[in-house]
C-alpha cells in the first residue's frame, strides 16, 4: 500500500510528546516549527497539528492510539490526504530540525534590491511593510524620478 501525508490533531500543548512517540512506534513524522523574529524558541507553524507520512489502512490504529494524538484530520467520515506537494513546500522552507526562521521585519526606509521580475537588480526604499496579502510598497528612483511600485514581499531582499 502506498503512504501518503496526513494532518494528525494533537492534545493540547503535546506536539512534542506525541512527535516522540509516533516515532517510537515507527512512524515518519513532519512536524513544522517556527522561530519568530526576535525570539530563541521555536513554536509550532500549526499549533495542535502535526504530519504523519504512512500506509492508512495498515497504520492507522498506530497513529490513532499513540499517546498525545487526539485524531486525524478529516473531511466528511475518512482521513483526508494531505497533497505531497504542500508538504514538500513547507519542508523546502524550513532548516535542521524541521525548523523556519521567518525571514526579518522589513521597515519604512529600509533599503532593499529586488530579486526577481522585470525589475530586478534595481534598488529602492521600503514605503510601506508587508501587507497581509504579503505585498510591500517599495520607492523606485527611476530616471529621477520617484516611482511608488507595491511587489510580492518574496521579490525583494535587503541591501
Amino acid at each position: 500500500m502506498e503512504r501518503q501525508w496526513f494532518a494528525v490533531r494533537t492534545k493540547s500543548k503535546k506536539e512534542e510528546y506525541a512527535v516522540r512517540q509516533l516515532e517510537r512506534r515507527g512512524v515518519a513524522v513532519f512536524f513544522p516549527r517556527v522561530i519568530e523574529h526576535g525570539r530563541q524558541q521555536a513554536a509550532p507553524l500549526f499549533p495542535g497539528y502535526l504530519f504523519v507520512h504512512i500506509a492508512l489502512l495498515e497504520q492507522y490504529y498506530r497513529v490513532i492510539w499513540t499517546p498525545g494524538v487526539r485524531t486525524f484530520v478529516t473531511f466528511g467520515a475518512a482521513p483526508a490526504p494531505v497533497p505531497e506537494g504542500v508538504v514538500r513546500f513547507i519542508r523546502a522552507r524550513a532548516g535542521a530540525g524541521d525548523i523556519i526562521r521567518q525571514r526579518p521585519l522589513l521597515r519604512p526606509g529600509d533599503r532593499v534590491e529586488i530579486k526577481g521580475g522585470p525589475l530586478a537588480g534595481l534598488s529602492a526604499v521600503i514605503e510601506q511593510p508587508c501587507s497581509e496579502r504579503g505585498r510591500v510598497r517599495i520607492l523606485l528612483d527611476f530616471l529621477r524620478r520617484g516611482a511608488s511600485v507595491e511587489l510580492p514581499v518574496g521579490l525583494i531582499g535587503r541591501v
